[in-house]
């Protein structure tokens, strides 16, 4: 377990410096990832490499790859509707030329299981913080599993309530007939919820009803997940900014900050005792 810690940490920070490298060459107007590819190789892929360290970590292997198959092959499915159909997220879309799977981008299926994680990882972490266990049978507290899946819930939609008008007006994707939250239908964001609490409902109703012994490492690396969080909505403030979406960076930093502050000064007590 040491071994996973030191790497997950490792991974971690060369993650910030790429993030950094990206952050920098925006700012003066350098489109770096087209002159050095493999950086947003990096960019993009070490969040998946993180998120496949932090669950066999905190979960057990077994409990890692049914996290991330679940929510992968919801999102997979979930989006391939979506997209054949124009439901499931308000509209009709279309993604920019890439490595599809049925129509849908290679890095949207795994990015699903990077985004519900992190929500999942977050509420877990109010849990620790705050020293209680996460909700199972012999609690007999089913009412505060239903709030977690929730909170999961409402956290992974905030990135998309952020994340999605950023992506439309840099190309990334384009919703066929708009909608009126800066260009992006509401049923999208519904889409997000229903997504996440499918995949958050089934995983923590097994946790419930088949909890795991307590594993042995630092609950730190808890933080990781509300850190790159916290990083991921200073990147869109960022990138907002730079769009002249001054509305957009508000409201974004209203969706996202809030929680993070919270657990960071969570975390801060649950270290000082």
């Amino acid at each position: 377990m040491k071994i996973i810690e030191k790497t997950l940490w490792k991974v971690f920070y060369f993650l910030l410096l790429i993030i950094f490298i990206k952050l920098i060459s925006d700012l003066i107007g350098i489109r770096i990832e087209e002159k050095y590819p493999w950086l947003k190789l990096l960019f993009l892929g070490l969040p998946v490499i993180l998120l496949l360290l932090h669950s066999v970590l905190t979960l057990s292997f077994a409990r890692a790859i049914f996290f991330i198959f679940l929510a992968s092959i919801t999102g997979l499915i979930m989006e391939y509707i979506g997209l054949r159909d124009g439901t499931i997220f308000g509209g009709h879309y279309i993604y920019k030329p890439q490595l599809t799977i049925f129509n849908v981008p290679v890095s949207v299926i795994f990015y699903w299981a990077v985004f519900i994680y992190t929500g999942y990882c977050l509420v877990n972490s109010f849990f620790y913080w705050l020293k209680l266990k996460k909700p199972n049978h012999q609690s007999g507290i089913f009412w505060l599993m239903l709030i977690a899946v929730l909170f999961d819930g409402l956290i992974v939609v905030a990135i998309d309530l952020f994340m999605d008008p950023i992506a439309v007006r840099s190309g990334s994707w384009k919703w066929i007939e708009g909608g009126p939250y800066f260009g992006v239908p509401i049923g999208n964001f519904i889409g997000w919820f229903l997504v996440t609490i499918i995949v958050t409902g089934i995983f923590r109703s097994w946790e419930y009803f088949f909890p795991e012994k307590e594993k042995k490492y630092d609950k730190s690396v808890f933080i990781i997940p509300v850190l790159g969080y916290g990083i991921m909505a200073l990147s869109y403030i960022f990138m907002a900014i730079k769009f002249q979406m001054y509305d957009l960076a508000m409201l974004g930093s209203l969706f996202m900050l809030p929680q993070v502050i919270l657990n960071l000064y969570l975390f801060k007590k649950y270290k000082l005792k």
